[in-house]
């Protein structure tokens, strides 16, 4: 796993934080993000909604904390499925990549053998970064599903999650100690 965005995943008391990265997304973002319009009750919904005991949810924040990127990975019977949303001022930096990659990395640590993500055919930026991060993808009308067959679980596989999540954790403890710091500081 790269370093080039540090994921952690967040926890259940961070829902919050999520929503507000959600509802940051423009009318179009949130059409591509969701496959149809959404407007924000439904993403509180859908918030609220999220099953951590059967899923996750992996970040990527900003300097201040904030969410820039999340991942949502659900686990179904024998398989993951995921979706993704990056604030447009954060796009073009890796963020994506990471966290398809800590997906995948997730889904395989749980035995799920296939991880897919349903988009629209239109949304560019997704059908790249799923090209590019070597997922297959099948075409239906103006919906594609974009999948990856995952290798078993091993020690490698393992071992490269939990230190993706320290990497993340340290990143966010050396954010909220900037944010506190800047906080105790004279205006």
């Amino acid at each position: 796993m790269g370093l080039s965005a540090p994921t952690r995943e967040l926890h259940a008391n961070e829902r919050p934080q999520l929503l507000t990265h959600l509802l940051a997304l423009d009318a179009e973002d949130r059409r591509l993000r969701f496959a149809h319009m959404l407007s924000d009750d439904g993403i509180r919904h859908y918030v609220e909604g999220i099953d951590l005991t059967r899923g996750a949810v992996f970040v990527v924040t900003g300097i201040d904390l904030e969410i820039i990127g999340a991942a949502h990975l659900a686990r179904e019977d024998g398989h993951a499925q995921l979706g993704i949303s990056v604030l447009p001022r954060s796009r073009g930096q890796g963020i994506g990549g990471a966290l398809l990659e800590r997906c995948a990395a997730r889904a395989r640590n749980w035995g799920m053998r296939v991880m897919f993500m349903n988009c629209l055919v239109e949304n560019a930026a997704m059908m790249h970064l799923a090209r590019k991060q070597g997922l297959k993808i099948a075409v239906s009308g103006a919906d594609a599903e974009a999948y990856v067959r995952l290798p078993r679980a091993d020690l490698t596989s393992l071992a490269a999650e939990a230190v993706a999540e320290q990497l993340g954790l340290f990143d966010h403890a050396q954010k909220a100690y900037w944010v506190a710091l800047q906080a105790r500081l004279p205006q």
